[in-house]
């Protein structure tokens, strides 16, 4: 037991503590991973720039970031919440019902974006012909007024299946015998849903908001396939990998100093709500 204890630390602490301590030390210096070049520590120049008038689109990756984790976190568990409600059943067909929701996931972030960048090409994909049909015509992912939605529904879609996996997962755990009392009882369905069902789904509740919450949060790879951070769509994640990756200008210094940024505002607002849906359960379960 205390050997796989010490391993989980070890491999957590040289993959996890000690990547993130180096992203930290980079933020303080101007290093830029060109050949020969000298690496300086500059302290906290590349955070004060950050901050200043001239910050490389630093406030629109606050805006889109935002956006995309409210929109993302809120559909998400709404949309899984519903399969799960429907899907729950032992019988073939909700088994099936599964596998299609999940199948996203399993698909790879990759896959996924190239997928729904077919589907939504404008020269030929099948949305444009659709859309077509209606006289709208756009770029889509290439588009300043649909990039952004059109990312926020491939999120949702792809990571929605495993939301849903815990929320029937709760909905398992609830004892069958809880609403036939209710029934006896005379309770209806809406209220059984509101003092049986919903307060004992708070634990799978705490999860999935906070997964999506830090997920979306720290998500890049999926918006740097569809669009690489054009269109405004390019959130703080995006804008650390583009400063740091995105061009033979590289400025890994100012690139970490975003990620730490992104790093504390995630903590920021993560832990608060961990605190506010661990309140909000004990309060449900007692």
């Amino acid at each position: 037991m205390w050997g796989g204890l010490w391993l989980a630390v070890a491999v957590y602490t040289l993959f996890g503590i000690v990547p993130m301590i180096g992203n930290i030390v980079i933020s303080f210096t101007d290093y830029t991973e060109l050949q020969g070049a000298a690496v300086h520590n500059v302290g906290f120049t590349n955070y004060a720039q950050m901050f200043s008038t001239q910050a490389p689109g630093l406030e629109q990756g606050l805006v889109a970031t935002a956006v995309f984790v409210v929109a993302v976190t809120l559909g998400q568990n709404i949309l899984a919440l519903l399969f799960a409600h429907k899907l729950a059943g032992s019988s073939r067909l909700a088994a099936v019902g599964r596998l299609l929701v999940f199948l996203p996931i399993a698909l790879g972030v990759t896959i996924v974006g190239l997928l729904w960048s077919l589907i939504f090409n404008p020269a030929s994909g099948p949305m444009a012909s659709f859309f077509g049909l209606f006289g709208i015509h756009s770029a889509f992912f290439g588009a300043d007024n649909w990039a952004m939605t059109l990312v926020i529904l491939v999120q949702i879609w792809m990571n929605t299946g495993f939301s849903t996996l815990v929320f029937i997962g709760g909905l398992r755990s609830i004892d069958p015998a809880l609403y036939e009392a209710a029934a006896v009882d005379g309770v209806g369905g809406w209220q059984r849903l509101r003092r049986i069902t919903y307060p004992l789904l708070a634990p799978s509740i705490t999860v999935n908001v906070m997964l999506a919450l830090v997920g979306s949060f720290t998500m890049y790879n999926l918006i740097y396939v569809l669009t690489a951070g054009k269109y405004g769509t390019q959130t703080l994640g995006m804008l650390s990998f583009n400063v740091a990756f995105g061009s033979f200008e590289a400025d890994l210094g100012y690139g970490a100093a975003v990620s730490v940024l992104l790093f504390v505002l995630t903590l920021v607002v993560a832990l608060p709500m961990l605190l506010a849906l661990r309140r909000r359960e004990r309060k449900l379960l007692t």
